[in-house]
């Protein structure tokens, strides 16, 4: 499991830029690069009583992953050491990023 660094603090799921969900997607099928991919599972924080929530945050996280051009997908799943998520002003999950995406050659 990869090690999750969140910066997408508007995420019903994000606590101290660790996860809550416990698996997260990540969206881009057809992406070439980092601005063409997501995090499909963003939900957006409405108040500070839906904050944490959603369970115990964590930085190990499963992530399953639609971006088919990424070196580190393999069959849906991430297999990079570490995942940045981006998105530190994100209302919608089209509004953060994987940082970590790279094409493959």
């Amino acid at each position: 499991m990869p090690y999750l660094v969140c910066s997408a603090q508007g995420c019903v799921y994000n606590e101290g830029m660790c996860c809550c969900k416990g698996d997260i997607q990540i969206g881009g099928e057809h992406a070439v690069c980092k601005d063409e991919t997501c995090c499909d599972s963003f939900i957006e924080r409405r108040s500070e009583s839906a904050k944490n929530s959603m369970g115990t945050p964590s930085q190990k996280i499963e992530v399953d992953c639609k971006a088919g051009c990424c070196v580190y997908n393999k069959d849906c799943v991430c297999h990079a050491d570490r995942i940045d998520i981006s998105g530190v002003n994100a209302c919608t999950c089209q509004q953060t990023a994987c940082q970590t995406f790279v094409k493959e050659n």
